[in-house]
């Protein structure tokens, strides 16, 4: 090894070890100052069990004793050896899952445990570390994951014996194309099974990791020299991990099939009848929004709050990650769709991802800011000085340049400039004789040259004084940080709004396109009727559609204004809860929206010559490969743009929203157009309206650069 490869991984070695050191100061912190939190007092009491059990010798108990028998005995058992050495104290109270955080645990007990739980998630951290540096940084200072590592609860043993299983899994990967080394490769096989197990042992939930390595297996077969003795060897990696499992659940030993049974049916009844679960009211996309958000409890508890960043970057990184590291994407993949599905939404549930959440965010971070750098370095250090015409040609550019420079001052930036100086401020229906009389921009300029101190958005006079008031980025802090439900929902609106009419919209123009289709100009024109019709209009059709009285699906369920079609409006609208809503919203949107896309693929499809087919054709092209690779890239030129206009709509969407919920009904259940609106006219919060705007035109530029960077729309038909 050269002596510049052994200085790097020395260097690498110090910063794993200083990434786990500041892993282990954010969750030391955390365990000497968070309160006590749920179920904190349940695993402690389970503790209390083990160690009596371990104390008095009798380790038959350890058969028959398995406190919360919805959840497997390891983490539990470990917090029992964790309390072993402390002086023996009162059994904690039995307490029903609905009851309050136990103030009165004993604090001995109570810090014991939750140093261990901290040993583990440092340790994972310094596993991750050791894989990607950067990755490890984001899962150090994740806040979710210090709280939920640093407390008595069960998600610290398994998120570090999860990572464990993937890294054997991967150390075999790297290994089953080199013969020589079969028996270190199934040395690494076997431990990761042994890590599964104990996974499992641990808590059901993080065994959504042994789904992500059976797929990549699955998917990679076809470059492992062991292809042939796949099955054998998925059903020993099984086998053992089943095995594993059960050695370390002894509860499970006497009966282990109704046991098993009772536990895995405990889950399921739980997420329907458990009260608790039942007032939450949260939506599928919860798990959304816990990662578009810190830790918003316990302030000062955390040193850094940027979960959302992490989740952000880790959206840019996926596509590196996945490329580097698929069973990390898959594992990614797996643990958000089943935590969409799953009914329990509480946040401790997504400590299951956010290991390969943090190392997507790595990716991401040198998609979005190493790789940049070194770009812009490169073309610095390439570039030419422009020659002394080139500069003569733009001075006389810029008389004709004027004309076009003041119109898009006037008409585009003093709008927004004067929306950002407005969101600076507590400008409000009160003080609007102030503010349109020249305050805005007088309390704007003493604010920003240090003239006057900021007003707080949460105090009384920042919704009751007559004069403006500057309150700095107060208040556009105030409104992005507070509002992580409304940006989840604007995102996944969104996402499937104008999804499902790109969907529905090039599926109608592939119908119609077909040469067997009889009027097919009257189809398009039945077609493209919604678009034809204002939104408002179109929005005000669809509630008269599901009104409980006069519409014709009351009428469908009974007479009208039949009880049956009133009672499916009304959970629709009220009851049904922010799920059934937002599919009524979305079924309106698709109907609204995907006329122009069909009109631009049916456009795109004109241009595709017929010979082109027949070629393909005659080389044995099947249908799905004619799609793939003729009719989907040439239809992109067309269509992407008109999706861009769509997403831009459907950001920026009010008319349908409004018109079924003129008040909110669920908590950031609306976009920021909807928001902003009822800000402005409902309130007479009229900066906070603006902060809303401003945040809107950052979101809507960002997704905007996004879209367009993943559909290389600036390249025009290149890529098809």
């Amino acid at each position: 090894m050269s002596k510049k490869n052994i200085l790097i991984t020395i260097l690498t070695v110090i910063a794993v070890l200083l990434i786990a050191a500041g892993a282990w100061e954010l969750r030391w912190k955390a365990v000497n100052e968070l309160p006590v939190d749920y179920d904190e007092d349940d695993y402690l009491l389970a503790a209390q069990e083990y160690a009596d059990l371990i104390r008095t010798g009798n380790w038959k108990g350890f058969t028959d004793t398995n406190y919360r028998p919805e959840h497997p005995p390891l983490a539990k058992i470990i917090f029992g050896l964790s309390i072993l050495p402390l002086p023996e104290k009162p059994l904690i109270p039995d307490e029903p899952t609905t009851a309050g955080p136990n103030q009165y645990l004993p604090r001995d007990l109570l810090h014991n445990a939750r140093t261990v739980s901290a040993i583990f998630g440092t340790a994972e951290v310094l596993l991750l570390g050791i894989l990607n540096p950067l990755a490890g940084v984001f899962l150090a200072v994740h806040t979710f994951t210090i709280k939920y590592t640093s407390k008595v609860m069960l998600e610290a043993v398994p998120a570090f014996t999860s990572l464990v299983a993937v890294i054997c899994y991967i150390k075999y990967t790297r290994l089953r194309s080199n013969p020589s080394k079969s028996r270190k490769r199934i040395a690494w096989l076997i431990a990761s099974a042994v890590f599964l197990g104990l996974t499992a042992a641990s808590k059901y939930l993080y065994c959504v990791v042994g789904v992500a390595i059976l797929i990549d297996w699955i998917l990679s077969r076809k470059d492992d020299s062991d292809r042939k003795r796949f099955i054998p060897l998925l059903v020993i990696w099984g086998g053992l991990a089943l095995l594993v499992f059960f050695l370390a659940d002894p509860y499970l030993w006497p009966s282990p099939i109704e046991r098993l049974k009772e536990s895995i049916l405990f889950h399921a009844a739980y997420t329907t009848t458990a009260q608790e679960v039942q007032q939450t009211g949260w939506p599928f996309w919860q798990v959304l929004v816990w990662l578009a958000q810190s830790c918003p409890w316990h302030p000062g508890v955390f040193v850094v709050a940027i979960d959302l960043f992490i989740s952000l970057l880790a959206i840019f990184g996926f596509s590196r990650m996945w490329k580097k590291q698929r069973v990390f994407g898959l594992w990614l993949i797996i643990a958000i769709v089943f935590l969409l599905f799953w009914p329990t939404k509480w946040p401790q549930y997504i400590l299951i991802l956010t290991a390969p959440l943090s190392y997507a965010a790595a990716e991401g971070t040198k998609n979005l800011v190493v790789d940049p750098v070194k770009s812009l370095w490169a073309r610095l250090r390439e570039k030419r000085e422009k020659s002394h015409d080139s500069r003569r040609e733009s001075i006389r550019a810029i008389p004709w340049l004027v004309p076009g420079i003041i119109t898009l001052t006037v008409l585009l930036l003093y709008p927004l400039v004067y929306e950002l100086a407005m969101s600076l401020t507590d400008f409000n229906a009160r003080s609007i004789k102030d503010g349109i009389n020249g305050g805005i921009w007088r309390e704007t300029w003493l604010g920003l040259t240090n003239q006057v101190e900021p007003v707080s958005p949460d105090s009384n006079q920042f919704a009751s004084s007559l004069q403006v008031n500057y309150s700095g980025l107060k208040t556009l802090t105030a409104v992005f940080a507070g509002s992580p439900e409304v940006i989840v929902f604007e995102l996944l609106w969104t996402v499937l709004s104008v999804g499902l009419q790109a969907v529905l919209g090039i599926s109608l123009a592939l119908l119609l396109h077909q040469r067997d289709i009889r009027f097919r100009a009257v189809w398009r024109t039945i077609f493209l009727l919604p678009w034809a019709i204002p939104e408002f209009v179109g929005a005000l059709i669809w509630l008269r559609t599901f009104d409980p009285t006069v519409g014709w699906v009351s009428q469908a369920f009974g007479t009208s204004g039949g009880s049956g079609g009133a009672i499916i409006i009304s959970k629709l609208l009220n009851a049904g809860g922010p799920n059934l809503s937002l599919l009524l919203l979305l079924v309106a949107a698709t109907w609204i929206g995907f006329p122009i896309v069909m009109l631009a693929a049916s456009a795109s499809l004109k241009f595709i010559p017929d010979e082109v087919y027949d070629a393909a054709a005659l080389d044995g092209a099947a249908r799905w490969s004619l799609f793939k690779h003729i009719t989907w890239p040439l239809l992109l030129p067309l269509v992407i743009p008109v999706l861009i206009i769509r997403v831009i709509f459907a950001f920026n969407q009010f008319y349908l929203i409004y018109v079924f919920f003129p008040s909110p009904q669920f908590n950031g259940f609306g976009t920021f157009a909807y928001y902003s609106y009822l800000y402005f006219k409902e309130y007479g919060l009229y900066s906070i309206s603006a902060a809303i705007n401003v945040i809107t035109v950052v979101v809507l530029i960002i997704l905007l650069v996004f879209f367009n960077r993943w559909s290389k729309a600036s390249e025009g038909v290149t890529y098809a």
